[in-house]
């Protein structure tokens, strides 16, 4: 028996003490909190629109005879678009005017026999029925007269209306009716010649919910807003303008309101009836903790980030978020600037997990 507890206790003394389990280290990818100026937005959906728009339209009846512009071509205020037949409208002035003088002819000569028999008529040589009626005589001429005057300033419009010009800066576009076509009035022509767009500043229409017009009012006392516009994707091609105004109503039946941004559009890259992602910029942070939005995990409580500290061990900690911009977003509390955190492979990290960022193949 004690030859066996002897043997026992030498085994004992033989044996190697096992090592403790290493802890396991995670391949994550990092990330730099960054330090810059944010801003913060309402984003809308909003639509393009011209400034002024005008229907070129014929205002008389006749052939016509010539277009003066290339469909597209950018064309300025007082330049000649459209010439109508002018023949038929200067007939009408020359009848016009022939009416005239003859009017005024009669007037001079119903004048003058009523400066020559009122003496007459006063001296009882002339009747006085008689001169009541040369001077009524003077009364119809002298309406007469104004009645030709007026058909002869009509007959001079129409004639004007024969060249039509463009009444705004602005963009022409597609031509709607060929040349040595008749073309009529507006009572009988519901078709346009052309529609004229004003390109160049252009507007930018957008809504936003009501609830959100106090952040505006507040904003809109302080400063000048700025509005962003892109066809699909900020981080890409933008364009900035101001706002111009805010809509004097809610709609009763969305609760939205109209906000309208003006843009200088000097390369014409907004186009009328386009749709636009529009940014209202409200104010901007300065000196934002601004992360790559990967870096955030969702929990049952609130937002959470995992900072990797310089012995490569990671600290979760709660965060409170602000705007999303992008790839990107703002870190109110929570994360200082310079701090690294994880973007990538925080399924398996738990508070104090060892990771490493693995390196990249040749």
């Amino acid at each position: 028996m004690k030859r066996f507890f002897i043997g026992l206790l030498l085994l004992a003394g033989c044996s190697e003490k096992k090592p403790p389990p290493h802890s396991p280290s995670y391949p994550v990818r990092i990330a730099t909190a960054e330090k810059k100026s944010a801003p913060v937005f309402l984003e809308a959906l909003g639509h393009v629109e011209s400034i002024a728009s005008v229907e070129i339209r014929s205002r008389i009846e006749g052939e016509l005879t010539g277009v003066f512009f290339t469909q597209g071509q950018e064309v300025k205020q007082g330049d000649l678009l459209f010439t109508i037949d002018s023949k038929p409208y200067e007939a009408a002035v020359k009848e016009a005017q022939g009416a005239l003088d003859q009017s005024l002819a009669n007037l001079a000569l119903a004048e003058e026999k009523v400066k020559r028999y009122k003496i007459l008529a006063k001296e009882e040589y002339y009747s006085q029925i008689d001169y009541e009626t040369l001077q009524a005589s003077f009364a119809a001429n002298a309406a007469a007269v104004r009645q030709n005057q007026g058909a002869l300033d009509t007959a001079k419009i129409n004639l004007d209306y024969c060249w039509i010009a463009a009444p705004i800066d602005g963009m022409v576009g597609i031509l709607n009716v060929d040349r040595g076509n008749l073309v009529s009035s507006p009572d009988g022509n519901t078709t346009p010649l052309v529609v004229l767009n004003q390109m160049a500043p252009i507007y930018v229409t957008f809504s936003i919910p009501e609830f959100q017009l106090p952040q505006v009012q507040r904003a809109v006392k302080k400063d000048e807003l700025k509005v962003l516009a892109a066809y699909d994707r900020f981080e890409e091609e933008t364009f900035e303008g101001k706002l111009f105004m805010v809509d004097n109503q809610v709609a009763p039946q969305t609760g939205m309101i109209k906000l309208r941004a003006i843009f200088e559009n000097g390369d014409r890259s907004l186009w009328p009836g386009q749709f636009v992602r529009t940014r209202l910029v409200l104010y901007t942070i300065p000196g934002a903790v601004v992360i790559p939005n990967t870096a955030v995990q969702l929990t049952l409580a609130e937002p959470v980030v995992f900072v990797v500290r310089p012995d490569n061990t990671v600290e979760e900690r709660k965060v409170k978020l602000g705007q999303r911009e992008g790839n990107d977003i703002i870190v109110l509390e929570g994360l200082n600037g310079g701090e690294n955190i994880v973007v990538e492979g925080q399924i398996n990290l738990f508070n104090g997990a060892k990771v490493y960022v693995p390196k990249a193949s040749p």
